[in-house]
């Protein structure tokens, strides 16, 4: 039987999961979304186990804040194997996955995500009418925002200063900083946080506001969608709204999450910043007059930087 690892995010808006092939990354990303009948789009992943049928990638964002409760982790997780290995039917899987520093800390918290991934066990299910068989090898859980930072670490170079990591995801944004060790000659983490917000937050906020000052009626998926692909422009009733125009309205969230990060760890200024995650390009927005000093990610980097980093750890 083949044996592969995987590193899979599964993020409050977005799922993602990174391979190594003949030492290349290869990447997957499908929205974090349930529909429970059938369903005509064809972003729309049929998935088959245990006697149900759900549709991944369409339907209702699946998000809570508390990943270890969240429904259908193993589902999505088996689903983003099927996703990066989709011409393997029976494969054993070394699987790394993450969880934000506060829930990784709690050990509670933390057996409980892990009890849905049972080692030894073989999982026979279908994707879009494709069986597979999956067994996981191991499973071995990671910190997410470390994770994102370990996997970038190359492109910090000849920097010595302390560094803040920013990792802005779907439903938190977990911050971690780090100092170099001059006898090991390497960064090491020191503090983690945790704070319950995300760019999810930002779409509900720049949604409404949008609906108010436009006496319109988008719903927040358009903007959520609009926010993760980094595009400029709202396409409303035959006219194109500056998306950087409505900001305004996640600027008192966005500050909250800064003053939260500030009372941790100090202010930016005292560090070199590197962000990551689907909505930091949204946050960095709002707050880089506070940044003195940033590394520049590309953007794939910053966006897989946790699933990528799972499996280099």
């Amino acid at each position: 039987m083949k044996i592969v690892s995987a590193g899979i995010d599964l993020g409050n808006s977005m799922l993602k999961a990174t391979k190594y092939e003949k030492g290349e990354k290869v990447r997957v990303k499908i929205p974090n979304r349930i529909e429970y009948k059938e369903i005509l789009n064809p972003k729309a992943r049929k998935f088959e186990f245990d006697g149900s049928v759900i549709y991944i990638g369409v339907g209702e964002l699946n998000n809570n804040v508390l990943k270890h409760t969240r429904k259908h982790l193993l589902e999505e997780t088996l689903l983003m194997i099927h996703e990066l290995y989709p011409m393997d039917q029976v494969l054993k899987v070394d699987l790394k996955l993450g969880l934000p520093p506060k829930q990784y800390f709690n050990k509670s918290y933390l057996k409980e995500f892990e009890q849905h991934f049972k080692t030894g066990v073989e999982f026979n299910y279908a994707v879009n009418g494709i069986s597979k068989k999956v067994t996981f090898n191991s499973v071995d859980v990671k910190v997410e925002g470390y994770s994102a930072f370990v996997s970038n670490i190359d492109s910090i170079g000849d920097i010595k200063q302390d560094i803040l990591s920013i990792d802005v995801g779907g439903g938190t944004t977990d911050a971690c900083n780090y100092k170099f060790d001059y006898d090991d000659e390497i960064y090491y983490p020191y503090e983690t946080e945790t704070i319950p917000k995300g760019v999810i937050d930002f779409a509900e906020l720049i949604t409404l506001y949008f609906n108010e000052k436009e006496n319109a009626d988008i719903e927040k998926d358009l903007i959520d969608s609009l926010l993760k692909n980094n595009k400029e422009y709202i396409e409303y009733k035959n006219k194109k709204y500056k998306l950087s125009d409505y900001l305004i309205a996640i600027e008192p969230l966005a500050n909250d999450i800064l003053n939260k990060i500030t009372n941790k760890f100090g202010s930016l200024d005292r560090y070199v910043i590197v962000g990551t995650g689907g909505g930091y390009k949204t946050f960095n927005k709002v707050i880089k007059d506070q940044i003195s000093k940033e590394i520049q990610l590309d953007e794939d980097s910053q966006f897989f930087g946790n699933s990528d980093g799972y499996l280099e750890q």
